[in-house]
């Protein structure tokens, strides 16, 4: 299952999301899967802050991209990186004693602070948002004149684990299960959401994809890796309605026999759209 689909899924107010990832926050990018280190070194690969630079990383986690863009602009810069979680804040507190330069608040995505900054980037956040039009608006407010704007999301993914999303969605109650996915809205294409991006004031709009394979060494390493992002939200939703010994049990067979033959692995393509203020 993607963390773009549990995202979407989590909830529909910030205070919600703000939850889910603040319970996440403990074991969040540290189970021994290597993926958000991945998507985050594709976005600052493509954002490329130099050495002096202001970067406003949101929705930043445990700082996999802020922390990147910190080492890119160097201590005559400055890095703001923001949060709906306050644990997630903290652990990138811990993580960037060394970083001075680099500073963590809780903030939401929605609501950037007041510039100017030369980038402002979202690692698997804005699809998270209520108004991205909204958001976009304010992001080109704040942003220098030339500056540039980075955002990480979803394409493609693998259908192979589609009976372990069955299950998953399939044993909870119709209140609890996420929306069905639609076809419409700005992350429905690359051309959608470039098209939106021109709308709101952004030129030299460019995408890359790169492709994220993810390998578990066992069962359990899944079931971590999915407590600990957004799939999060799926799994307390069963806790709640006393379904989740049921999950395991269907789950459970699929994965073991995944696992003996050598073949616990998840891929998904991860776009990158960059623009600069027009």
């Amino acid at each position: 299952m993607s963390e773009s689909s549990a995202g979407r899924e989590a909830t529909d107010s910030p205070g919600g999301i703000a939850g889910v990832f603040d319970r996440a926050a403990a074991t969040y990018d540290q189970v021994g899967v290597r993926f958000f280190g991945i998507v985050a070194e594709h976005l600052v690969d493509r954002t490329a802050p130099r050495p002096g630079e202001r970067v406003l990383d949101v929705g930043c986690g445990r700082g996999a991209s802020a922390l990147r863009a910190a080492r890119a602009v160097g201590p005559g810069g400055r890095v703001l990186a923001t949060d709906l979680a306050p644990r997630m804040v903290e652990g990138l507190r811990g993580l960037a004693t060394d970083l001075p330069w680099l500073e963590s608040a809780v903030g939401d995505a929605a609501d950037p602070p007041a510039g100017p900054w030369d980038v402002v980037q979202a690692s698997l956040v804005l699809f998270f948002l209520p108004d991205l039009r909204a958001a976009l608006d304010r992001y080109r407010e704040v942003l220098s004149p030339d500056g540039r704007l980075g955002l990480t999301w979803f394409g493609a993914v693998d259908t192979s684990w589609e009976a372990v999303h069955t299950a998953v969605v399939g044993g909870l109650p119709e209140a609890d299960r996420p929306p069905r996915v639609t076809t419409a809205g700005p992350f429905s294409s690359v051309a959608s959401l470039e098209d939106l991006l021109r709308e709101h004031g952004y030129d030299d709009v460019v995408t890359t994809e790169r492709r994220v394979d993810v390998a578990f060494t066992g069962p359990g390493q899944w079931w971590d890796w999915s407590w600990s992002q957004g799939q999060r939200v799926l799994l307390e939703a069963h806790e709640r309605n006393g379904t989740l010994a049921a999950l395991r049990e269907a789950v459970d067979p699929l994965l073991e026999e995944w696992a003996a033959e050598d073949r616990l692995t998840w891929w998904t393509d991860v776009r990158c759209t960059t623009a600069r203020r027009a």
